[in-house]
């Protein structure tokens, strides 16, 4: 009966079931306790369920692979490596795991669900080495479709987006090809959206319509397209897909909401909310949220506090901290500090590190260093400082022209033991992906990438582009402040397009932190004479350069 609770779902009856059983003294079996403890797992209870399994043992019964399989999950779900590396030890001396020259066998079926197991477990562990191992220890032809989706799942979501791509290409390629279900695409689509790899996802794209099996998942899939496409640049074509979808849950509407909201297109996410209102949905916390921050990055103040106020009034949904974050962005990006503090000494919760980041990222558009420090100071008391926050605070102390702050920040930095992420951009090409760093010039065509930005540069001083010096957190003279601008990464990223794309076609470059100020204005400029749209991606959004005009409208 436990057992028979467990699956139904109704795990308070088998947890109550469970411990009425223990008062009495009835004799518990494997099934029972690996019920409880699946069940525990299920819930997200991982502690519960390491606990159920120590008493398990004292009992004296013997787990078998079931037991192990949900203890593994809750290994995972907790991220406890050293307990899940203790079970994959348990596993091998009770014989439940068997060796790499022993792969196969009247166990084969558990067998390959306990390899499955530890594969997820030590990828939701971040421990990629053992993961990739345990995935290797299986004969290709012996691998099932859920070993290479947690493999797969593993990479996409912890990191390892282009291990994840190759992998996938592996899964699919004979001999031994295994067809991916629709969480495998889910996976992979989330690897794509994070390398911003457009031709990659357009090709999975048509895998899936060539292919019928995953329309039960209809929902599933076409939010992920919507997720894909939007955070490749392609915020159209993931409209497209919405618009085609036969039904929509509330996942959809959000995905696309948010799709245009990093866009900065601020009116096509309120038309989408209200659309979403009329088709039943009601909005949640997170419809909230990503509304807000549509406003907040398409400079839409009032109507962005119009919503906030309505949230609690019209909805009853309760205002989290992130959601006051986002306030307290919309109001200090548009130069309303005031307004921002006050909003943040009238939470009626205690700021927490995103309201303080928000409030440093909107002092670096606008260099207000004093409350820029105490933003700063707020997070080094919650030990929530990175190197992204003294970063910006370096911004806006070298705006001001106040070097000794700049180098007091990198004395700070190094005694923490904080390191700076070099900026990288990168773009995809019919060859593969060009990645670029500062000063980078380690390209083949490195002297032509040089040569044309200098070029590019003389062209656009004579249209009135003067470099942002500031931005070049050095204190040396303005024309060596140049030669620094010219060098960063998303610039040679995007002489590196210009010498390889064919006139006319969108450029799309991705940056790993928020695009440079200066590049953000060169980008403005060169974008009046070369025949390209470009499409940045940063840390924080999408621009959109055409013409000599940036979609953010300033708001970044």
């Amino acid at each position: 009966m436990v057992t028979g609770y467990s699956q139904s779902g109704n795990f308070e009856a088998a947890f109550e079931l469970f411990k009425n059983m223990r008062k009495e003294n009835i004799p518990l079996d494997v099934i029972t306790w690996s019920a409880v403890i699946a069940g525990y797992a299920q819930r997200g209870c991982g502690q519960e369920a390491l606990d159920a399994f120590r008493q398990m043992l004292c009992y004296g019964s013997e787990p078998n692979s079931v037991t192990i399989i949900s203890l593994l999950s809750a290994c995972a779900s907790l991220g406890a490596l050293s307990q899940g590396m203790e079970t994959h030890a348990y596993s091998l001396k009770k014989c439940l795991l068997s060796l790499d020259n022993d792969f196969g066998g009247d166990s084969h079926n558990e067998d390959l669900m306990v390899h499955n197991a530890l594969i997820d477990t030590y990828s939701k562990c971040r421990s990629f080495k053992y993961a990739r191992s345990m995935f290797d220890s299986i004969p290709r032809r012996e691998r099932n479709v859920v070993t290479w989706t947690v493999t797969i799942g593993g990479y996409a979501q912890y990191g390892g987006s282009n291990d994840a791509l190759k992998l996938f290409s592996e899964m699919i390629s004979e001999p031994y090809a295994v067809a991916p279900n629709a969480y495998t695409i889910s996976c992979i689509l989330m690897a794509c959206a994070h390398l911003a790899a457009l031709r990659a996802g357009k090709q999975i794209h048509a895998y899936v319509i060539r292919r019928h099996r995953y329309e039960a998942s209809a929902y599933f899939v076409a939010n992920c397209l919507i997720d894909m496409y939007s955070k490749c640049g392609d915020v159209d074509t993931a409209r497209n897909v919405f618009d085609s979808m036969p039904k929509r849950n509330d996942v959809s509407w959000t995905s696309m909401m948010s799709g245009y909201g990093m866009h900065g297109r601020g009116n096509e996410a309120l038309d989408i909310f209200d659309k979403m209102q009329k088709a039943g949905f009601v909005p949640d916390d997170i419809s909230f949220l990503v509304l807000l921050y549509a406003c907040s990055h398409s400079g839409m103040v009032d109507q962005g506090l119009d919503y906030f106020e309505s949230m609690s009034r019209d909805y009853g949904v309760a205002a989290s901290a992130e959601h006051y974050a986002c306030v307290i962005d919309l109001l200090a990006r548009s130069g309303r500090f005031e307004k921002a503090w006050k909003t943040v000494e009238e939470m009626p919760i205690e700021p927490t590190a995103v309201v303080w980041v928000a409030l440093l990222s909107a002092c670096r558009v606008h260099s207000n260093v004093e409350l820029a420090e105490y933003a700063l100071n707020k997070l080094i008391e919650m030990k929530a400082e990175n190197d992204g926050s003294y970063t910006l605070i370096s911004n806006i102390y070298a705006n001001a022209r106040r070097w000794k702050d700049v180098a007091r920040i990198r004395q700070l930095m190094k005694n923490s033991g904080i390191k700076k992420r070099p900026g990288c951009s990168w773009v995809q090409g019919k060859k593969g992906t060009a990645s670029f760093f500062v000063g980078d010039r380690s390209h083949p065509l490195s002297p032509d990438i040089y040569a044309l930005l200098e070029r590019l540069i003389d062209r656009t001083k004579a249209m009135g582009y003067v470099p942002e010096t500031n931005f070049a957190l050095h204190d040396v003279d303005d024309e060596e402040k140049n030669n620094l601008l010219a060098e960063h990464s998303e610039k040679l990223a995007l002489a590196y397009s210009l010498l390889t794309t064919s006139p006319g076609c969108p450029i799309r470059i991705t940056k790993n932190l928020r695009v440079c100020g200066d590049c953000h204005s060169a980008f403005t400029y060169i974008s009046k004479i070369v025949d390209h749209e470009i499409i940045v991606r940063d840390s924080s959004r999408f621009h959109h350069f055409k013409n000599g005009s940036c979609s953010c409208g300033g708001y970044w």
